[in-house]
């Protein structure tokens, strides 16, 4: 098996890049949406649009736009633990969407196949940082409360 050490700010970057993706499509389905319905108010028919689905796909843009920020200020975390509890609910996220859009976008397959790119980048983020957190500890030893704990225990009386 292959073993690639991905840092969790790679995924993360790669996460910002990919939701930037989804700004841009939700962007052209709206300003499609909205040349769409100018078009059909300038024919003598006259045919009444809803404005629900262009505020949506606007709305979906300014979610995914913030979702970017999101994941470009996740950078700044230090803590190995946190960044794996974050890179765990992203993970979680990106199968969600993947599975939403299976469901919701059929004719747009690939753009579902796309998205499997960062579950699986962040997926091998999380065991680098599993690896980490382990050589980290180990690194570091335990304290002088757990050593005594660890009598305790034990039932070793330390003089």
């Amino acid at each position: 098996m292959l073993k690639l050490k991905i840092s969790s700010k790679i995924a993360f970057i790669i996460s910002g890049l990919y939701s930037s993706i989804f700004i841009f499509f939700s962007l052209y389905k709206a300003i499609i949406l909205l040349f769409v319905k100018s078009a059909m108010e300038d024919t003598f028919v006259g045919g009444e649009t809803s404005d629900i689905s262009i505020t949506l796909w606007f709305l979906i843009a300014g979610v995914m736009t913030f979702t970017t920020f999101i994941f470009f200020y996740f950078l700044k975390i230090k803590d190995l633990k946190s960044q794996k509890i974050i890179m765990t609910g992203t993970s979680f996220a990106w199968l969600f969407i993947c599975i939403i859009q299976l469901i919701l976008f059929k004719e747009y397959f690939y753009l579902a196949m796309f998205t499997l790119i960062p579950l699986v980048v962040n997926y091998m983020s999380i065991k680098t940082l599993k690896n980490d957190i382990l050589r980290e500890l180990n690194k570091k030893g335990l304290s002088e409360k757990e050593i005594h704990l660890l009598q305790l225990l034990a039932g070793i009386k330390k003089k």
